[in-house]
């Protein structure tokens, strides 16, 4: 009697009749076996692993406290029938990383297993293999990059500049992206719109290599070309969780009255004075609040908006302050972002709201917006060659649990 390759009996020409029902009971036997245990379970316990033609069909048992390695090898090396399947179980506390043997292609959203996770890895073609995990639900996201501080329960990644997110295995993180702050106006201008806030939690990550765009603050209005400050420039993880950059103030433009409107932005922007009254600019719903406006006396400009409050409105020669940012504790500790730009003016300027917002002047420059804050900047004073302070730059932070 001899066996196939999985270990299956069977009769051969030289064998004794006599020894056929018992040959027979053992074909049954290793078919319901086969049927309701799969070809068996293979105990591993190291950290690198190459899987043998004998694996076809059985559970391989990873259990390494360190990270493993299990290589599916070429068609050239080990000839596994196109539909074989092998399934893979970690037990222990290292992560377990399916890789690709030379010339064979592994395809699947996740080739990491955590403990107590399984993945079954199934032939399709010659060389071609696709995981199909069966982790029972998706986790938090694994990050190789390392962190940049951790607490209890928690590690987090901060970008104060543009960069990559390395993306191990896709999961579910915490976010937080704020956007460039926008630029005060010139002279008696109106505050800078925070850069919008965007913090959510429990979102998806996808794996691969994430950009991470870090927006630049929004510049000044000048009085030498009657400008309105500049719009910040907006945050984001690879497209998909998106902080708006902050709207621009408004300045006294002489003809030009349109331009003393604060633009929209994530916070709108505060009016320029005017000798009408000008509204602010609007927020993004959800990331931010509106500008302050201004009265019909030309002398002051509107606070830009800010997360938890809209610009305050210019009056007579009395700037607006800027709306207040947004507490947030992402990284474990309290810290405000987004806080408007205080607007310019004659006599007394606006102050910045809490969370990086930059102060109006009356006879200097606006303030500039705290960076990595997405603080607006303030309104320049009257008088030339005053200018609107610059907005501060974004900020993006991610957190997932341990």
């Amino acid at each position: 009697m001899a066996t196939s390759t999985y270990g299956t009996p069977y009769v051969e020409s030289g064998d004794l009749v006599s020894g056929w029902p018992t040959t027979s009971q053992s074909v049954a036997d290793r078919v319901d076996d086969v049927s309701i245990k799969g070809n068996g379970v293979n105990t591993q316990t190291g950290t690198t692993y190459t899987t043998v033609l004998g694996d076809a069909g059985k559970t391989i048992t990873l259990n390494n406290a360190a990270a493993v390695t299990v290589t599916i090898p070429a068609n050239a090396s080990v000839a596994y029938e196109t539909g074989t399947r092998i399934t893979f179980l970690s037990l222990g506390a290292g992560t377990v990383t399916l890789a690709a043997g030379g010339g064979v292609t592994v395809n699947g959203d996740d080739l990491t297993i955590d403990q107590y996770e399984a993945a079954t890895a199934v032939k399709l073609a010659t060389d071609e293999w696709v995981v199909l995990p069966f982790s029972g639900g998706v986790g938090s996201a694994a990050i190789s990059d390392t962190p940049t501080g951790s607490y209890t329960g928690y590690q987090y990644w901060t970008y104060t500049a543009s960069g990559t997110l390395t993306v191990t295995k896709a999961g579910f993180a915490d976010v937080l992206v704020v956007g460039g702050g926008g630029g005060g106006g010139g002279f008696r201008g109106g505050g800078g719109g925070a850069g919008g806030l965007n913090y959510q939690t429990n979102v998806y990550l996808p794996s691969g290599s994430l950009t991470i765009t870090v927006g630049a603050g929004g510049g000044g209005g000048g009085v030498t070309t009657l400008s309105s400050g500049n719009n910040g420039f907006g945050s984001a993880i690879a497209g998909l969780y998106i902080g708006v950059g902050g709207g621009g103030g408004g300045s006294d433009t002489a003809g030009a009255e349109k331009r003393s409107s604060g633009h929209n932005g994530g916070s709108g922007g505060g009016a320029g004075s005017r000798s009408t009254t000008v509204t602010g600019g609007s927020g993004q719903l959800s990331q931010g609040n509106d500008g302050g406006a201004t009265d019909t006396n030309r002398e002051a400009g509107g606070g830009g908006g800010g997360k938890s409050a809209a610009g305050s409105a210019g009056s007579g020669s009395t700037g607006g302050n800027g709306g207040n940012g947004e507490s947030n504790s992402i990284t474990g500790s309290a810290v405000t972002y987004a806080g408007g730009g205080g607007g310019g003016a004659n006599s007394t300027a606006g102050s910045g709201g809490t969370g990086g917002g930059g102060a109006g002047a009356t006879s200097s420059n606006g303030t500039a917006g705290t960076a990595n804050t997405g603080g607006g900047g303030g309104g320049a004073g009257a008088g030339d060659p005053y200018l609107g302070g610059a907005g501060g730059s974004g900020l993006v932070i991610v957190r997932v649990a341990v």
